[in-house]
This record gives structure tokens, sequence and C-alpha cells, in this order.
């Protein structure tokens, strides 16, 4: 055997082992430039889509808009100063998934507040929740269109957006 120096032997076993290193600093700079942009861009791309063009306060000539045009008419009612209505206008009809089926129909928005809406209230059974309904060229409700409330995207897609497409 061999004799081993006691300052030797440190040697040898710094020496046998491999330093752990991570990965590059661009590397990492680079994975989280990626990770920003993507994010970014998801973002854009959730709130494209055509505008929505409302008739505001005036159902009749969204009717007459509707009827000229050969559409259904979307209506939204709500309370002003309402946070449910509040956060539909920024979650819901801020996001493509819900402007690419109201670009087919004709978009009616009624703050219920505003003048005598009494008559609308009872026709279309407004309980002061946001309430959004899709109706036929005459004013009648199209039915399983209705939603009361806040609405996420799989309640919209079912009830609104699937009746926006139906033929008439």
């Amino acid at each position: 055997m061999s004799e081993v120096k006691p300052g030797e032997a440190a040697e040898v076993e710094e020496s046998g082992r491999r330093a752990r290193r991570g990965p590059p600093m661009w590397g990492v700079f680079l994975f989280l430039g990626l990770l920003a942009g993507m994010v970014v861009l998801n973002h854009v791309v959730s709130r494209s889509g055509p505008a929505i063009e409302w008739v505001e306060n005036d159902l009749e000539a969204a009717l007459r808009q509707a009827e000229a045009e050969n559409q259904r008419v979307f209506l939204y009612m709500y309370e002003t100063g309402d946070p449910v209505a509040s956060r539909n206008e920024t979650a819901v009809f801020a996001q493509r998934w819900a402007r690419e089926p109201l670009s087919l129909v004709v978009c009616c928005r009624i703050a219920v507040d505003q003048g005598d809406q009494r008559r609308m209230k009872l026709k279309y059974r407004y309980m002061g929740k946001p309430l959004f309904l899709m109706l036929d060229q005459s004013g009648k409700e199209v039915g399983g269109s209705r939603i009361e409330g806040a609405v996420d995207e799989r309640r919209f897609r079912t009830y609104i957006g699937e009746t926006a497409k139906r033929p008439m």
C-alpha cells in the first residue's frame, strides 16, 4: 500500500467531486422572457375580437335593426352601480369568447334605472340582477337563453353563444 499524506487525501476527494452548476444566466433570462411574452400574448389575444356595438337603452330600435338585418337581439339589462354588472362589463364583454358570438346579433344594453322601465321589467321578469336574454325579431324570448347574475365562459357559451349561432 502506498502511503498517502493527510494533505494529499483532501486534494483527491475534492478533485474527485464534480462541481454542480446551474443553468447559464442567459438561459434563465431567456426562459423568463419567453414566459412573460406568452402571458402578454395570451392576454392580448383573449381580449381581441370584434367590438360590441351596443344599442343603448332603446329596445325598439334594436328590434327594428334586427328585423332589417334578419338577426336576433341580445338584451342585457342591468342596474347602474351594481358590482355584478361592473364585473360583467370587464370580465365578460371584454373577452373574445363573448365578442365573437355577439357580433352575429344586434346587442341592446338597458340600464333599468333610467326612465320608466317598469313595462320591460315585467315583460322580461327582471329581478334586480343583471339579465342576459336572446330575443327574436318580435321581442319574444328565445327558449333556453336566459341567464341572470354573474356569467362565466361556460354558461355564456352554452346559453347565449349557441343561441346566437342558431339559424333564425
